[in-house]
């Protein structure tokens, strides 16, 4: 609700800035491969923001049929911040079935989420369905004025199949349409969104893991007269295309070669000045590459190029700011060295080089650390 339009955020850096920060494959299918652990990601996107991706997954089996699991998890950017603290317990029904029940407890009993799912599990096979009630009690325990006309519910669905040595992923989540009154300020705010993704990938050979998602997204604030702020509407769609491998020439060595591709639509609308609409549209083909060399048992250094070549394109139809054009055309080169601590522990330092800033070389730094239970 803070903020409707977060497009304009997005400098010509920003989003090949997120994916050179972002784990490399060799983290991500250890932790994949874990059954739980305490991971984080802190990189600098620029002098005030840090880009934040932690999780943290315990687990317990209380009673042969029945599993708790605590998960912790923050992701923070530039176009959402979201922490989560999960209770949740699943017990077993047979012929591979079992159902969930989930949530979130918090000091303020009105932000407190519920939810409850079902899953089946058999042979390498697994589907799963959840639902989330959010701020489930917030119109009947509510310490404001603010209620919710359309209650705020998330669906999730997920199958995974095995494919012989190959895996498939399939995964949607939707946030209905929710409607949030504000009296006190005299607006309310409307948003929904769905997400899909797939992933396709084997750890065989030279590993080869292909991802496609798509998102569609709606915020409307929507201020009467008298109110605080201005009516604002704003909807984009979200195309990502990445595929990467790990290849090993050598008993000290490993390459992750890689691309990604971004495609994003978006437009912002004011109803009360509709000359001042604003379309945006921006694709990116990002081409990297990861090596890393063990440099003693406990050592391991990590040299990572990267480019981004694209258009990104902002119109005014209704002539309140002239077009603006930009070709997006950046080059960064990473650079970090990895703690090993026993057999579960990683700690990593990293920085980032604006290759294609020669007078501004230093583009921020990282530190990331994984230890798996």
């Amino acid at each position: 609700m803070d903020r409707t339009d977060t497009e304009p955020l997005f400098d010509s850096e920003y989003f090949l800035d997120v994916n050179t920060f972002k784990w490399s494959r060799a983290w991500d299918d250890a932790w994949s491969s874990s059954s739980g652990g305490y991971r984080v990601n802190g990189a600098s996107l620029d002098c005030c923001d840090l880009y934040i991706d932690q999780t943290m997954l315990f687990t317990r089996r209380l009673t042969p049929g029945l599993e708790f699991r605590f998960r912790f998890t923050e992701l923070s950017d530039k176009d959402r911040q979201e922490t989560h603290a999960w209770l949740e317990f699943e017990k077993d029904l047979g012929a591979g079935w079992s159902a969930e029940i989930f949530g979130e407890p918090m000091y303020r009993k009105e932000n407190a989420d519920i939810g409850f799912g079902a899953r089946w599990r058999r042979g390498g096979w697994e589907a799963r369905a959840r639902r989330l009630v959010v701020d489930w009690n917030l119109n009947a325990r509510g310490s404001s004025t603010e209620s919710y006309s359309l209650y705020p519910y998330t669906d999730e669905v997920s199958v995974r199949a095995p494919l012989g040595a190959w895996s498939l992923r399939l995964a949607a989540d939707l946030d209905e349409p929710t409607r949030r009154e504000v009296p006190d300020e005299r607006r309310a705010f409307f948003y929904r969104r769905a997400r899909a993704s797939a992933e396709l990938g084997t750890a065989e050979g030279w590993a080869p893991l292909l991802r496609y998602s798509f998102e569609t997204q709606t915020k409307i604030n929507s201020v009467a007269p008298g109110g605080t702020g201005v009516s604002e509407e704003a909807r984009r769609k979200v195309h990502e295309l990445s595929a990467s491998a790990r290849v090993r020439p050598g008993p000290r060595d490993e390459l992750e070669p890689g691309a990604a591709f971004l495609l994003r639509a978006a437009r912002t609308d004011l109803p009360g000045a509709p000359s001042g609409g604003t379309f945006y549209r921006r694709w990116e083909v990002q081409p990297y590459l990861r090596w890393r060399r063990g440099l003693s048992e406990r050592l391991t250094s990590e040299i990572s190029p990267s480019i981004a070549l694209g258009e990104n394109r902002v119109r005014h139809p209704g002539g309140s700011e002239p077009e603006r054009y930009e070709t997006v055309g950046e080059a960064k080169l990473g650079a970090s060295l990895e703690v090993k601590f026993g057999t579960a522990g990683l700690l990593t330092f990293g920085g980032v080089l604006d290759a294609d800033k020669p007078g501004k070389a230093w583009d921020g730094g990282s530190v990331k650390a994984m230890f798996l239970f």
